[in-house]
């Protein structure tokens, strides 16, 4: 056996009765070919085509039942192959109704075959009657019946004729189909009392498709929240730690803003006889002043700004989302954005009286 590819392991709250059925219709499905199906062992072993039948590819899959919960592990040539069981699987574990749909999509496709079968058949006769070589002869092919365990007694695997001109009728209530080892095609009646709609206590995972019980705070596999409850401390985390983050860089704006006040005001105010805030403005402005009011306030002043409104936009992104049941850390978050702007602005003040000083210099 070629060494497999991809290996996807899932839990399941149901018996492995169901997960073994469940598996085995989903491979009939894909259109895989069943090598071995054994409830006792959990072992499904079955052939998947690749690159236009060219290809064929060993599926196992292995079903370990515990009480009334299993676990299942499958071995697909590909992750894609792997996935796309594991979403069926799921899909029939939770909506049994779902088989029965797939069965019926399963005779459609099997009686178009037979009709385009058909048609080709008449078309090769009359080529044939034309040519003067007589009618051509017709046959039937008739799959024989196999032993399982699936059904009930009194509704044992049926045959599925194939072949010939015959059509092929949907019965009213259409099993599913499944190629056995020699390549014929069984139909396996769905049992209604194991496939049952279990969609009212049991939901999928979006992201790894496993299923659990209706109500788990966390995926069983893949540890995601699967409802608000779970992520709730986690927003509220957030939110907190973002209202808080925005007040004190919305201080630091503030505070680095007051910074060129240091360097052009306060040295010249000291001195007696200042002439206004220009002068005195005018009057300190050196490159050395300029470039310590830029380096050590103003830059400052216009990053922390900004951070302190971009902090304060995602406080309150969390807080207003309708799953938020808690608005601790609003009242900062607006004061750490109020800040912010105030930082900003006193920076953006400081470069226009700069600018008025040198021109009227």
């Amino acid at each position: 056996m070629a060494k497999m590819a991809s290996t996807e392991i899932r839990p399941y709250p149901v018996s492995a009765t169901v997960v073994m059925r469940s598996t085995l219709f989903a491979l009939a499905n894909l259109g895989a070919t069943l090598q071995t199906y054994n409830e006792e062992t959990g072992v499904i072993v079955a052939t998947v085509s690749r690159w236009m039948g060219l290809q064929k590819r060993e599926v196992v899959a292995r079903v370990r039942g515990f009480e009334q919960t299993s676990q299942l592990e499958i071995d697909a040539p590909d992750p894609e192959k792997a996935q796309e069981i594991i979403q069926l699987v799921s899909t029939y574990i939770r909506d049994g109704g779902r088989i029965q749909a797939n069965a019926t999509m399963q005779w459609v496709d099997l009686a178009r075959q037979q009709e385009m079968r058909a048609r080709r058949q008449e078309l090769t006769g009359k080529a044939r009657t034309l040519l003067g070589a007589g009618t051509a002869s017709e046959s039937t092919a008739v799959v024989p019946a196999s032993d399982s365990a699936l059904v009930s007694a009194d509704d044992p695997a049926q045959p599925v004729q194939a072949g010939g001109s015959a059509p092929v009728y949907i019965p009213d209530n259409p099993g599913v189909l499944v190629k056995n080892k020699e390549n014929m095609i069984v139909e396996l009646k769905v049992d209604p009392a194991v496939f049952t709609d279990r969609s009212s206590y049991i939901v999928t995972c979006s992201v790894c498709q496993a299923t659990t019980l209706r109500g788990s705070a966390f995926c069983p596999n893949c540890s995601r929240p699967l409802t608000l409850e779970a992520v709730q401390p986690a927003m509220q985390r957030t939110a907190e730690s973002s209202a808080s983050s925005s007040l004190t860089f919305g201080l630091a704006a503030v505070a680095f803003s007051f910074v060129p006040f240091l360097f052009l005001v306060l040295p010249a105010a000291l001195e007696p006889g200042t002439e206004g805030l220009l002068a005195t403005i005018r009057a300190a402005l050196s490159p050395l002043t300029v470039a310590l009011s830029a380096a050590l306030g103003l830059l400052p002043a216009v990053f922390a700004g900004i951070t302190a409104l971009r902090r304060g936009q995602r406080a309150s992104w969390y807080q207003n989302l309708p799953a938020s049941l808690y608005q601790n850390g609003k009242t900062r978050a607006s004061f750490g954005t109020a800040l912010g702007w105030l930082g900003i602005y006193i920076a953006a003040a400081w470069v226009i009286l700069i600018v008025i000083a040198l021109v009227a210099g």
